[in-house]
């Protein structure tokens, strides 16, 4: 049983594999822990007061798409013991759901999502932070087959808004932030790219 909540931050690039590696995380850590997994993007500002069109041109790799106050206000929740609501969002139409999930007061928390190490309020909440960093022409194509497949969009426009918003936001915002990373995960996947993390998160639990 761990003291407190113990936090995992995964950035990186959308498409690097964030996702996939917190989800096999809390797989292989939750023979030992009570794990939770929350999304940054569940905290996209709700748009109701937008037109479908207007939706269509924010620009969701800015800081400023996220509702950060509340996204570190449920950090701080949670590894305090307290239970909270997250948002979840729909990215079919660009706004919040009137749906919310309970997360569970957890041993080991897990958030994942391309801009949180660019957060210093969230940095000063995570224990151990992690950087997936994977070419940007792959991240691409990974970013393609999903939003084809799960957002109803076309590869014309995904391709579109990753020259328009994605990409230059990247690299302004995102691939700095590497720098504020415990753990660098230079293009790895897989079994490597576990096994590193978990090694890192069993010398900072032990050294707690």
């Amino acid at each position: 049983m761990l003291k407190q909540t113990f936090v995992i931050a995964i950035a990186g690039a959308s498409g690097s594999g964030k996702s996939s590696l917190a989800r096999t995380a809390k797989k292989q850590l939750g023979d030992w822990y009570k794990v939770v997994v929350i999304a940054e993007d569940a905290y996209y500002r709700g748009q109701s007061q937008l037109d479908a069109k207007q939706r269509d041109q924010t620009n969701y790799d800015h800081p400023d798409a996220i509702e950060e106050s509340l996204l570190v206000k449920h950090l701080v929740e949670l590894k305090a013991g307290r239970a909270v609501e997250v948002p979840v969002y729909d990215y079919t139409v660009h706004d919040r759901s009137d749906e919310t999930i309970i997360a569970e007061p957890c041993e080991i928390l897990i958030v994942e999502g391309i801009l949180l190490l660019h957060r210093e309020a969230v940095r000063d909440v995570v224990d151990l932070s992690v950087f997936v960093d994977v070419p940007e022409e792959v991240c691409l194509e990974r970013r393609i087959s999903r939003d084809v497949a799960k957002r109803g969009r076309t590869r014309e426009s995904v391709v579109a808004q990753y020259e328009l918003t994605v990409g230059p936001m990247y690299h302004q915002f995102v691939q700095p932030s590497k720098a504020h990373a415990d753990l660098v995960l230079e293009n790895e996947t897989g079994e490597s790219a576990i096994e590193k993390l978990l090694l890192s998160v069993k010398d900072r639990i032990l050294v707690d």
